[in-house]
Parts: structure tokens; sequence; C-alpha cells
């Protein structure tokens, strides 16, 4: 074999492209990593994909380069994302786009157009159809589109071919088999799933279901409850290594709580609210088996969560959101879940009859901010105590999520050139002064409704920079467990006293509320678990068929 045939075989625009790659795996090993498994599917495919797309492309210098730019922009969109919010993306987020441009700014936004229209600009100045290349492409669109063709083949495929398959454990399936095949094997496994959805819709056979003799205005205690779940609060006081000269929790919540404040798991890190917000409403954990956002399966049939129970037990449940409609499918699912009345701001819904507004702050800040807020809930739940019928206050903050722009309405900034990250600087700043309007709330509350349930917490810990090793560095919960990344504040006032619980789950705050409803009856009628930790699987059937119920056309 002569010299030029040896170079014509390992330099070309193939050997260089999974140079490239491999390359790329190696340098983002310690964000995801990768083993021979990959070598299996991910990189023949890879191989094949760059293959097709230079026959797409219009023969000139630059054809290599830009057959490669699609693919690279794969990647790089997955591992953006999982930086972001450290989970896996998976192909059905697609419907979560609106929610990253909302929280992008507008820098990131522009990044992301401008990224986007170059992409469209190569592709329409250079590709070219020919028949060779379509042939060609046969296979390509057999490879993706069976997953949502032929979800069960995929699976089989999948399944057979893998280095190595671990069904819960999705960073895990990445690692082992690579990020393409392993996001379309989800894809495959979410609509095989998805497909049986109908099987799990037997009321009869849920085991979290009160007798019907129970589910009776006669079985409340005539008290009730406030349920608010905080957008990002994160609490500064918890990580070991913040500067001592920062104090960022306002004194009147100190004095209000003292160290009577505990910790809940929540679902999710750095985003996606609607999941900590199913698990606290409806009772299970969110297992995103047929929908990666469990809200986005709710078609507005009636399914059984937390505030059917209490309307049925003769309480009136309402919701008062601070963002967007259209958010999470958030409408259907508050429908389906069983709320009687629920207030959006009218800036978002100018024809509905809201005692919300954002005001002003509008256009300083979309996240309305947390004292307006609960100013205005406050008004309002002392219009409801005056009708004398006890009612489920459902309050949804969205004020400090990302990027924690401070707005107008916080207040000067007093903690400045600190030396920590950025987005930490504006957090600290931003929990001072949320922390000041929470104490007042509560006060007001207290004063208002002494005799009632009021819990708080926190969707999920922000999205900072860096994920997880930031926390590491800022020592969050330091030397704590491996979930203490989804560990946030929890806070229970029971009858105008804060007490103090062991580790929680966002899913027990259902058990926790029907059991001061009824006066403790509940957890006699079905056994309460709130030890830690706890084995999510118990309740797997149970969420099956409240999402069987809620999918319902």
């Amino acid at each position: 074999m002569n010299t030029t045939l040896i170079q014509r075989l390992l330099v070309n625009r193939h050997t260089l492209f999974v140079a490239g790659l491999c390359l790329y795996l190696f340098a983002t090993d310690e964000l995801i990593e990768w083993t021979r498994g990959v070598w299996r599917m991910e990189i023949p495919l890879f191989v094949y994909l760059y293959w097709l797309m230079n026959g797409f492309i219009r023969p000139s210098r630059l054809q290599p380069v830009i057959a490669a730019i699609p693919l690279l922009t794969l990647y790089l969109i997955h591992d953006y994302y999982f930086l972001r919010f450290f989970r896996i993306p998976k192909i059905n987020d697609i419907d979560q786009l609106p929610e990253l441009i909302g929280v992008l700014g507008v820098t990131g936004n522009l990044v992301l157009f401008g990224l986007l229209a170059l992409l469209v600009h190569l592709m329409y100045r250079f590709i070219r159809f020919t028949r060779n290349a379509l042939l060609q492409s046969i296979p390509a669109i057999l490879i993706l589109g069976m997953p949502f063709v032929f979800p069960v083949g995929y699976i089989q495929l999948f399944t057979g071919l893998s280095y190595e398959l671990i069904h819960y454990a999705t960073l895990v399936n990445v690692e082992k088999n690579g990020r393409l095949v392993t996001a379309l094997y989800n894809e495959a496994k979410r609509r095989d799933t998805y497909s049986h959805i109908d099987q799990y819709r037997d009321i009869d056979k849920l085991a979290m279901r009160l007798p019907p003799e129970w589910e009776t205005p006669d079985k409340n205690n005539g008290r009730n409850v406030h349920m608010i779940v905080m957008e990002g609060f994160l609490d500064p006081t918890l990580l070991a290594n913040l500067p001592k000269t920062i104090q960022p929790v306002h004194p009147d919540l100190t004095a209000l709580l003292g160290k009577r404040q505990g910790l809940s798991i929540s679902p999710v890190f750095g985003g996606y609210t609607s999941q900590a917000e199913f698990e606290v409403l409806c009772g299970v954990p969110a297992f995103q088996e047929f929908d990666e956002i469990e809200f986005n399966v709710f078609s507005g049939a009636e399914t059984y969560c937390l505030p059917r129970v209490l309307h049925r037990l003769g309480l009136h449940t309402m919701a008062s959101n601070g963002f967007k409609p259209d958010f999470f499918n958030t409408i259907p699912a508050y429908r389906g879940i069983g709320f009687d009345a629920v207030y959006f701001s009218k800036e978002y819904t100018p024809t509905e009859n809201t005692y919300l507004t954002r005001g002003g702050e509008e256009a300083e800040n979309k996240y309305f901010f947390d004292a307006d807020l609960y100013e205005q809930n406050l008004a309002f739940v002392k219009q409801r105590m005056a009708d004398k019928k006890p009612f489920f206050n459902y309050v949804l903050t969205v004020y400090g999520h990302f990027p924690f722009e401070p707005g107008s309405r916080m207040g000067p900034a007093l903690f400045k050139d600190t030396g920590l990250p950025w987005d930490l600087e504006r957090i600290v700043n931003q929990h001072y002064y949320r922390s000041k309007a929470l104490a007042d709330y509560l006060k007001q509350l207290l004063t208002l409704d002494p005799d009632s349930l009021i819990v708080l917490v926190s969707d999920h810990l922000p999205p900072l920079e860096g994920g997880f090793e930031t926390y590491d560095k800022l020592g969050y919960l330091k030397s704590g467990p491996k979930d203490r990344f989804h560990r946030n504040r929890f806070i229970v006032l029971r009858d105008g006293k804060a007490e103090t619980h062991p580790i929680f789950h966002h899913y027990n705050i259902y058990r926790l509320i029907l059991d001061y409803v009824t006066n403790g009856q509940y957890c006699k009628l079905k056994p309460c678990n709130f030890t830690y930790p706890l084995s999510n699987e118990a309740l797997r059937d149970d969420y099956r068929i409240i999402m069987g119920l809620a999918s319902r056309q």
C-alpha cells in the first residue's frame, strides 16, 4: 500500500470529522462522560449523517465545514441545556421553547436567533437536492423517523445494540451510548408508554383515594390553608462559603421564624416549576413517564389531585399565578387538578375576571415582584374570609426567575462588588427584599387568619452558571447527601406557630395539608410516611392513574 493511499485513508474529511467528534467528546468528558459504547451507535450514525450532509452541500472549499455545522449544533444545544438545567434534554422539550426564549433575555435571544439565522443562511446558500442524495437519505429517514412511527421497533433496536441500558438513569444512558441515539430512545419510550396511558384510568384502583363517604363537606375542620410555591427561593445562608459580611436574610423573617425552617426535596433543579407544582398538588412523584413535563399531558379532564379533594371536602380552591397562563399548559392543568378559580394578572388575561395586576412593573421587569403579589393576595384573602367558607389559597410567585433582574420595585442593591458570581450577587440582593416581603406577608396573613395552615416551599434552586459545580464551590448544604441540590426551603406555620419538619418531599405536602384539614384523620385512613428517605416506586401506580385520568379527551 503506497504512501498516497495511506494519506487518503487517514487524511480526509470523514476521518477529520471523527477526530473532531472524539476531541469534542473528550473535551466535554467532565460534563458528560463517554465510554466505548458510544462507538456502537452514536459515532457510526454521525459519520453516516456527515457523509449524507456532504451530499446535500454544493462542492466548495467550505463544504466539509458546512456539512458539520448542523451536527455540531445538535451537540452544542444538548450540552448548553444540560449545563443550564443539569438534566438531559429530550426531543419533546421543544414544547418548552417559549419558556427558554422567555428566560434568555435580550442578549441571549439575539445570540440564539443569530446562530439560527446563520445556520439557515448557510443551508439556503449551499444546500442542493440531487437524486443520489435523496436516495442516500432513506436510511436516515428510517432511523430518525422510527421512534416517532414505530417506537417499539426502535426500543428493541436500541436495547439490542446499547452498551448498557439503565431504565431510571438517562444521564448514564447518554454516557454509555451517546447523545442523539439516547434522545431518540427517550422519545420512542415516551411514545410507547403514552400509547398505554388509557389503561390507567380506573379510579377505584387509586390507593390514595379517600373513601367516598369521607369526601363530604362535614369532614373538614372549617380552617383555611395557604400554600405558597416560591420561584427559585435560594436561601443564601445555606451556602457555607458565603462571605460573612453578607447578611442576605431580612431580620424580620429571622425574628418571625428563627431556625424553625426545614428543607423539602424538589423533583427538579434549575427550572421547570410545573414539576414542583405537580408534586405539591397531586401528591405523587413527577416520574416523567408520559412526558418530560407532567402538565403537558393534562387535557382539562378531572383527575384526583389536592384541590379537587379539598373542594369535595367543602373548601373553595383558588390559584393565583404570577406568570403567564400559556406556560407549562397551566390552564388545562389547573382545570384538571380541580381549582374552582384561577387568577393571572390582567396584563396577561385582559378578558378574564381577575384581582391581580402587575401595573407599572411590567415595563421594568416581566416577573411580578413578590411584595406586590402578596399585597394583592392579602386583600383578596380578606374578601374570601368574609364569605365564612373555608378555602385553599394557592399562590405561585415568579420573581427571582432567571436572569434575576432586580427591577425598580426591589430597592437599591445592598451587596455590591462582593466577588460572588454575577448571578449569585443578584440573588443575595433579591433575597434581602424577598425575605422582607415574605415576613410582611406572613405577619399580615397570621393577623388575618391565625387559625390556619400556611405552607411555603421553593420550587427549585435557581440555575447558577456552572450548575452543581458552582453550588459545590459555594458549599451548599456542605457535605450533604447527593440529593442536596434538590433540597429547598420549606416553612410550615400551623395555627400561628412555626414548626420544624425533618427532610420532606414536595409530594408529601399533599398529605400534610389533607391531614390538617381533617384534624388528623387522613393519615389514619391513608397511612402517611413522612420519613426520609422514601421509595418513590410505592407511588408509581397512583401516579399512572392520576396521569391517565388527566389525559382523557
